[in-house]
């Protein structure tokens, strides 16, 4: 009686205790600082494939000389997606992007937010899921990250850094979830986030449609317009998305809509635009005092890392369920 008696005041101190730790953490992480994301997305090549481009080496490679404050991707961190893929090669896609992406950044203790991409575990795809999960559940420390709220981690949990408030949801496909909204409504409005200085969301589908590859129903999320001024409703200033492999910062309705460029394969031009397709990744700084709504944010090409001028972008992108503007 005596012994489980101790054992239940041993875990219950052990779970006090990381309550504590917790708490503290996010006490920590509610204080203003500049902050400064190095945003990279759709890493993946062909279909099974371990390796990664030489783009993807050269950004990781550049994180001593970028000192990014953290790092994001907007998903499609491996290859999958195929009913032909074993158990065995989703382990060995994961345990290449290990070694060639997290491992380097948690040994520069750069913390790393994510989401899943459609590659990465697409509903339906049911080993896709379960390898992400197994992954992700095992190597959680490496993240870095101050959770706010990990319950559901790796498919959506929601995390601070210098007070700005970050949630990642499972948009790997077009439709989220109604307990994944219903769980997102209640973090927005959690203590935390209510007194933050910003919030941004990360999700892989984007909104609206501005490549032509992607410019058709289930490459983007349904009802946008909803969902939309959903974000807009809880204070959302901030959209990050992957998918459509081409950079481009967009507002709409007052919310910044940043479409990430791929440093994997198929690189993409806008609609209507008949530039060449190029590789990319983005810088965003927040001031200290600011939000990030007035965040700066920069993309630049990945081969030779010259910026890339916002007026070479056209002033607005209309797909087949809307239009966004330039930002």
């Amino acid at each position: 009686m005596l012994l489980k008696y101790s054992l239940f005041l041993l875990i219950h101190l052990n779970l006090f205790l990381s309550y504590s730790y917790g708490q503290d953490q996010i006490y920590k992480e509610q204080r203003n600082k500049d902050l400064k994301i190095l945003l990279i997305s759709d890493l993946n090549d062909s279909y099974g494939s371990v390796t990664y481009s030489n783009e993807v080496h050269d950004i990781i490679s550049k994180i001593k000389i970028i000192k990014p404050d953290m790092v994001l991707c907007g998903g499609d961190m491996v290859a999958g997606q195929k009913k032909s893929l074993t158990v065995g090669q989703l382990d060995n896609m994961w345990n290449g992007f290990q070694s060639t992406v997290l491992d380097p950044l948690y040994k520069l203790g750069v913390p790393f937010g994510f989401t899943l991409g459609n590659h990465d575990a697409s509903p339906g795809y049911t080993n896709d899921r379960n390898a992400a999960s197994k992954f992700w559940l095992q190597n959680k420390e490496k993240v870095n990250l101050t959770f706010v709220d990990d319950r559901h981690f790796p498919y959506y949990f929601s995390y601070i850094k210098n007070n700005i408030f970050f949630i990642s949801w499972d948009a790997s496909s077009a439709v989220i979830p109604d307990e994944v909204k219903t769980w997102m409504k209640g973090q927005l409005l959690s203590p935390v986030a209510m007194k933050a200085r910003g919030k941004i969301v990360l999700g892989h589908l984007p909104l609206y449609a501005i490549v032509e590859a992607k410019n058709k129903p289930g490459e983007v999320l349904e009802e946008a317009d909803k969902t939309l001024s959903f974000l807009k409703t809880h204070g959302v200033d901030m959209y990050i998305s992957g998918h459509q492999h081409v950079y481009y910062p967009a507002s709409k309705d007052q919310i910044t809509l940043l479409h990430s460029g791929c440093l994997g394969g198929g690189p993409r031009s806008l609609i209507g635009h008949n530039g060449a397709a190029y590789k990319s990744y983005e810088i965003i700084r927040i001031a200290r005092k600011s939000s990030p709504e007035n965040a700066d944010i920069q993309g630049y090409k990945a081969d030779g890392h010259s910026q890339i001028p916002l007026e070479s972008l056209p002033q607005s992108v209309t797909g087949f369920n809307g239009t966004v503007n330039r930002r």
